[in-house]
Parts: structure tokens; C-alpha cells; sequence
């Protein structure tokens, strides 16, 4: 009976001792989990895809809600901006292009003629423009074509229409043209827009203000990348530097 009392006891106590332990782990786990999460490795220049944008004539690019570029050049000559971006999936794209129009008429070359419009992107990702994207127009003009009596139709634009939870919902498509339709200038011959095509709203002459927006689930060409949209709220995998 003794014996028997004994071995109840001893099992009592390894019993007690394990459940301490595994208390101790669980408590300790979360901790070290979070930080291993958080650990990843620093962005280089090969983590980032090339972004291609031509604009007749002017345009501006938020990416994730981030301005990501902006046309150096308002007018003339046509450009390409070409910079380095590093992804984000899911990704939203939010772009403002405007044809180089009189705000008042609508029209350019000191109020002579009524221009067209027309823009064009390519991500290295496989991005690209096309009748997906949304389209909305804030500025047209001169309205009815009237070049004697030119008259211009504005609608606000809301200032969160870059933001990656805008309501673009009853926005309707983006309209394509083809290369001889917008007219690209020598610039653009020289940069890679294969498979991109130039877009705009449905009347490409008298819509001068028009936003585009582009929802990006996964990467288009199906490669896996980092995830580096948090990377001001991790402790990047690398030595420290050294003091100076």
C-alpha cells in the first residue's frame, strides 16, 4: 500500500512538473514567435521592378496611397518617367493625367486647338494599362467642341482619390486607343511598353482631368516576392551597423 502511495505521489509531482513546464512555453512562445516574424532581410535593388509611364502631357502616381512619381515635365517635350518601385501585394494604383489644356477653355496652344490626351504604364511586375482600369474625367472642355465660345464643365475632386479605400465602385472602365490614335512622340519608342495600351476616358479631346485607379491582387507575371509593406514596423534581418 505504502509502494503504491509512493508511486501515486511520484507521478503527482512529474505530473506538476510537466505542466509548469508546458505553462512556460506557452507563455514564451508568442514572444519568441513575434520576433522571428519580424525579422526579415533589407530591400535591395533587385527586389524592385522597373515602372514605365508615358502622359500626353502631364500626370501624377500614387502607389498604396504613397505618391510614388510625378511627371517632371508639364508640357513639352513628352517624356518618359521611368523610376524603380518596390511592390506590395495586394496593390492599389491611383493616377491623376491631364492633358495640357487652358483651365478656363479647355483648349491649348494659346486657345487655338483642342489637343487629345493619352497614357500609357508598364511595372516590371507585368502590370500594365488597359480596359480594366477605372476612368473617371473632372475637367472637360470646350464643351459641345465650341472653339468660339469655349466653355469649360469641372467636378470636385476628392481628396482621398489616391487612398487604397476609395470608393471607385460606380466609376466606369477605361476606354483603349491604339498608338496611332494618341500619337506618342520619340521618347517612347525608346523604353518597354510591350503588351501596355494607352487608355483614357471615352473622349480623349474634350476630357482634359481624368483619374485612373488599378487594383493589383497578385503579381501579374505569377513570381513570389517579399513582402515588404511593413518594413518601418520590423527590425530588418542584417548586422548592426557599426558606430561611427
Amino acid at each position: 500500500m505504502k509502494k503504491k502511495q509512493t508511486a501515486v505521489m511520484t507521478f503527482g509531482v512529474i505530473a506538476l512538473i510537466c505542466a509548469a513546464l508546458m505553462a512556460q512555453h506557452a507563455w514564451l512562445a508568442p514572444a519568441f514567435s513575434q520576433t522571428s516574424q519580424a525579422k526579415i532581410g533589407k530591400p535591395r535593388i533587385s527586389d524592385t521592378v522597373k515602372a514605365n509611364m508615358y502622359a500626353d502631357n502631364w500626370f501624377v502616381l500614387y502607389i498604396n496611397g504613397e505618391l510614388t512619381a510625378v511627371d517632371s515635365i508639364k508640357f513639352m517635350p513628352h517624356n518618359v518617367i521611368s523610376v524603380e518601385i518596390l511592390p506590395a501585394y495586394p496593390m492599389t494604383i491611383a493616377v491623376m493625367a491631364k492633358d495640357n489644356a487652358d483651365a478656363t477653355t479647355g483648349m491649348e496652344y494659346a486657345n487655338t486647338n483642342i489637343g487629345d490626351a493619352g497614357f500609357i504604364l508598364k511595372f516590371g511586375d507585368g502590370t500594365v494599362t488597359n480596359a480594366n482600369w477605372k476612368a473617371k474625367a473632372f475637367s472637360r472642355g470646350p464643351m459641345d467642341h465650341d472653339t468660339k465660345n469655349p466653355q469649360v464643365e469641372n467636378s470636385p475632386i476628392p481628396e482621398d482619390w489616391y487612398a487604397i479605400d476609395f470608393n471607385d465602385s460606380s466609376w466606369g472602365k477605361a476606354k483603349v486607343y491604339t498608338q496611332q490614335q494618341v500619337g506618342p512622340k520619340e521618347p517612347f519608342f525608346e523604353h518597354d511598353f510591350q503588351g501596355a495600351e494607352f487608355i483614357w476616358t471615352d473622349d480623349i479631346e474634350l476630357d482634359n482631368t481624368v483619374i485612373f485607379r488599378h487594383f493589383v491582387t497578385t503579381p501579374p507575371d505569377g513570381k513570389s516576392r517579399p513582402d515588404f509593406s511593413n518594413l518601418n514596423d520590423i527590425v530588418p534581418d542584417s548586422p548592426p551597423r557599426k558606430p561611427r
